[in-house]
């Protein structure tokens, strides 16, 4: 309990970094109208530890304005207590939607996060009628969609998650002397609870799931992005690749890969733009760091 305490401090106190300047100037609507966008499969973004429906602001503004994923988007977040709240609306116009999603309780552990998202996604589906989306989340909130992924994979109550991209996340907390120095391993020196979790539901992942893991190293002789060891952001290679239909792994090394804004930097945006819109597989894939850089 000690080491996981240690890990959502250390991971609130790099987001508080980015978001105490942010500030919402949006008009909240707490129960926008129901428009019929089934056949539309919306983007869900989810920050991390300590952060809100900012936090990937700059994702959502590339997708949107440089990439043309889509023509609107809405935030939404969700308290400890389940209540919902709308910042916007989404029009019978929209495209491919973008979501902010946010947690009022913003430092509690990603699977309560799960538990969340679940109720939130539930109301989504009731208000659009989405039966798919994707999703992206940075750090915890990629954490919070694997154990949505693992949690929920048949409840049809909650669109089906189609694309999950995790940035920076840390399936096997943050201790260095858990997770070693070679990218080419297949299993860690120690396993945490929390991916024994992961290991222990893999089966549960629907088969048709697609999966993009991206980590950050600040250089090749230190496999950190800072914050999170490079190989727990990369140790959802021992449970995803023989579930998913894809899993794919990707990795930045240099002075940007700093964890507090791996989602930021143009490579990963321009990553996650090319797995959601333009990687379209016709067989099941696994392409490893290890194999990439072979």
């Amino acid at each position: 309990m000690k080491k996981y305490f240690v890990t959502i401090m250390i991971l609130l106190f790099g987001s508080l970094i980015l978001t105490a300047c942010q500030k919402d100037s949006e008009v909240t609507s707490s129960s926008p109208p129901k428009v019929d966008l089934k056949k539309e499969i919306p983007i869900i973004l989810i920050h991390g530890s300590g952060g809100d429906t900012h936090s990937l602001d700059e994702m959502a503004d590339h997708l949107m304005n440089e990439y043309k994923s889509s023509n609107e988007e809405m935030s939404m977040s969700i308290s400890e207590k389940g209540t919902i709240t709308y910042q916007g609306k989404l029009t019978k116009d929209a495209k491919r939607p973008i979501i902010k999603f946010g947690f009022d309780q913003n430092q509690a552990a990603p699977m309560d996060w799960s538990d969340l998202l679940k109720i939130a996604m539930q109301d989504l589906k009731t208000r659009y009628g989405f039966t798919q989306m994707d999703g992206v989340g940075h750090s915890n909130g990629g954490l919070a969609l694997t154990y949505f992924a693992e949690d929920y994979s048949k409840d049809n109550t909650v669109p089906n998650l189609r694309k999950l991209v995790a940035i920076g996340s840390p399936f096997n907390d943050l201790d260095p002397d858990d997770n070693g120095d070679d990218l080419t391993f297949k299993k860690l020196t120690n396993n945490t609870s929390q991916l024994d979790y992961f290991i222990e539901k893999e089966t549960k992942v629907n088969p048709d799931l697609e999966v993009l893991s991206i980590a950050g190293a600040l250089s090749e002789d230190n496999l950190t992005d800072g914050i999170v060891p490079t190989n727990s952001s990369l140790a959802s290679r021992l449970f995803m690749p023989t579930n998913a239909k894809v899993y794919m792994e990707d990795l930045q090394v240099g002075e940007s890969a700093i964890h507090q804004t791996l989602h930021e930097t143009p490579e990963s945006i321009e990553k996650t733009y090319w797995f959601l819109e333009k990687y379209q597989p016709t067989k099941s894939e696994i392409k490893l760091v290890s194999k990439q850089e072979e």
